[in-house]
């Protein structure tokens, strides 16, 4: 029998050293995965704050993923190089400089790593559709993963999920891909030659087979919006509250469950995103000043 490889699916942490808002969770966090310590850790993106404005957010977001007690590999989120195009809530948008900012402090935005009996691929989500030169980087980079796979099963991970219920589904606002950049993934989803799909960015958990595929949405370890439903529709039957992933792959099997470590502190910035848009989010983030912070203990570009 196959021994079973542990690994453990974060996201959207949100991460500063000006700001830590949300920072307790990752405090106890990283005491729950020290003391069993998983096979790998992957991080589904939105590791910074406000990382696409504060340079200093991405430093200090590297330095704690730096404290996880094993190796991990990470995508990054639209607060980690900028929303990609169009974009319809006003955020920052992806740019080269950004995009470079991000490589220079975190490492590759899309990556390969083999997992026994499975090939992980990373992807920067927030790449397609943005026309820099990257973008056909990353799509030849796919190509070869996929095609010298070997007999490996193939997970994706990226911040954003591909869709909602349905691959050739219309577009739902900035919550998945755009169905224009869908093609990146279409060809190999329709082949079989993806077998799960791994993401992040709603703060919402679910397990849900789409056209064959399993796509697994890690919870956000920072904050929920509307745990309610008071206000927010329960549009896409996700779970609305922080935790994690544990997943387990032996041979060619998996399995999957979200965690909701009771030690966590289960935040709801409804206030902020009542509103339907991003601006009291951007206004904490980055954009007022806070008593105590000064501009020399961090680069706030």
């Amino acid at each position: 029998m196959t021994e079973a490889t542990e690994i453990v699916l974060i996201s959207d942490m949100h991460l500063s050293r000006a700001r830590p808002f949300f920072h307790f969770n990752w405090e106890v966090t990283l005491e729950r995965l020290g003391e069993k310590p998983p096979a790998l850790i992957l991080v589904a993106g939105d590791i910074a704050l406000d990382g696409s404005h504060h340079r200093d957010d991405l430093a200090f977001a590297k330095k704690q993923l730096d404290r996880l007690p094993c190796q991990w590999l990470a995508v990054p989120g639209n607060h980690d190089v900028g929303n990609n195009l169009p974009d319809l809530r006003g955020e920052a948008v992806i740019t080269a400089e950004r995009l470079k900012i991000y490589k220079d402090i975190l490492g590759d935005d899309f990556w390969s790593h083999d997992v026994g009996g499975w090939r992980f691929i990373g992807l920067n989500s927030l790449l397609c559709g943005s026309g820099l030169a990257e973008e056909e980087t990353q799509k030849r980079f796919l190509r070869s993963a996929i095609e010298t796979r070997g007999s490996r099963r193939v997970a994706t991970i990226y911040h954003k999920p591909f869709c909602h219920d349905a691959w050739g589904e219309a577009p739902i606002g900035q919550h998945f891909w755009f169905p224009e950049t869908r093609h990146l993934l279409l060809s190999y989803l329709q082949a079989g030659q993806i077998d799960l799909q791994i993401s992040g960015h709603l703060h919402e958990s679910r397990l849900k087979t789409i056209e064959g595929v399993a796509n697994i949405w890690v919870p956000s370890l920072s904050f929920a919006t509307d745990m309610t439903f008071d206000w927010r529709p329960n549009l896409f039957n996700g779970r609305r509250r922080v935790g994690l992933t544990e997943l387990r792959i032996s041979g060619e099997r998996w399995s999957a469950r979200t965690i909701e470590p009771p030690e966590l502190l289960n935040t709801d910035i409804s206030g902020w995103m009542r509103g339907g848009n991003i601006d009291m989010y951007a206004k904490f983030a980055g954009e007022r000043e806070f008593l105590g912070y000064a501009a020399g203990d961090g680069d706030r570009r």
